[in-house]
């Protein structure tokens, strides 16, 4: 069953943001590790990784990040 944003429990929020970050991160983590190791016979970052990891690590520089608590007030928890 699908839901809208505003109908998610603050419980089930956190859990769809948690899932999603964790298997961002296992993504990226299992193209670094190919990259370096060499596993793969294109042992190099796919490019909506490479472009992904440049947003994030722009908006990591850029001091644009919001905090949780300020996030929660944006979206109404």
């Amino acid at each position: 069953m699908e839901k809208v944003l505003a109908e998610l429990s603050a419980k089930e929020f956190k859990e769809l943001v948690e899932h999603t970050i964790d298997r961002r991160l296992e993504v990226w983590f299992t193209q670094l590790l190919d990259a370096w190791t060499g596993k793969e016979d294109k042992a190099e970052f796919q490019p909506e990784f490479a472009a992904s990891l440049k947003r994030a690590l722009e908006q990591a520089h850029s001091d644009k990040g919001v905090d949780l608590q300020t996030f929660r007030d944006k979206i109404g928890r």
